[in-house]
């Protein structure tokens, strides 16, 4: 009797058995749009994102992205949040220094942005690279080189950099002086690297400094 009941369960399951899972993207990331480029897909690391299977439909949550939703995807190709990314650049290039010079990088991506030379957006301009000879992605901002760009959102004070990100977002905190500021750098961080001074940044006119970061504009 045990024995028949146990296969009638089985036999009702099977019947009733949820719809097959859909596997997890093999790539989650987003597109940029260079303007001297084509558009180069920019993989978001793992332990920014959480995906989650329901049905045949695949669901990502990521730190600086709206949320995705899609069926079975290979790619999961998110949007990003500008004003989470303007305050992961800021973040990266001045955490530590005056709210003047973490709102002076900003009001630079928005310069950018304006500039016909760059990138239109403020993600393709934070996120901007040009091809090498070798095919390598050459970036414009070093954090995103070096990855610190993704680590912004762990830090217990990034809401502060989100409040500020909305402030310049809304054309608040910029400075009248940085008006045609398209770029910045660290003199000594740069010049030991660069002892003879070779790289273009020493060769743009300077436009002023603020706290370590000389800001200057292109010709």
């Amino acid at each position: 009797m045990s024995f028949l009941l146990v296969f009638v369960l089985i036999l009702v399951s099977g019947c009733f058995s949820s719809t097959p899972q859909a596997p997890p993207p093999a790539k989650v990331g987003f597109w940029v749009q260079n303007k001297q480029d084509n558009a180069v897909f920019v993989e978001v690391p793992e332990f920014m994102y959480q995906t989650r299977s329901e049905g045949g439909t695949v669901q990502v949550s990521a730190a600086g992205f709206f949320p995705y939703q899609a069926k079975g995807e290979e790619i999961a190709v998110l949007t990003p949040d500008p004003q989470f990314w303007l305050a992961a650049i800021m973040w990266s290039e001045a955490r530590g220094q005056s709210l003047e010079g973490q709102a002076a990088v900003g009001q630079v991506v928005l310069n950018r942005t304006r500039d016909p030379r760059f990138n239109d957006t403020i993600v393709d301009v934070i996120f901007e690279s040009s091809r090498s000879n070798s095919g390598r992605s050459i970036y414009q901002f070093s954090p995103v080189i070096d990855g610190q760009i993704y680590l912004a959102f762990l830090d217990p004070n990034f809401g502060s950099f989100l409040d500020l990100a909305e402030k310049i977002l809304a054309g608040e905190l910029l400075n009248p002086a940085l008006q045609s500021a398209l770029g910045f750098f660290n003199p000594e961080k740069v010049q030991a690297y660069d002892p003879y001074k070779k790289n273009w940044v020493w060769k743009q006119p300077v436009i002023g400094q603020i706290d370590s970061h000389v800001f200057f504009t292109v010709p």
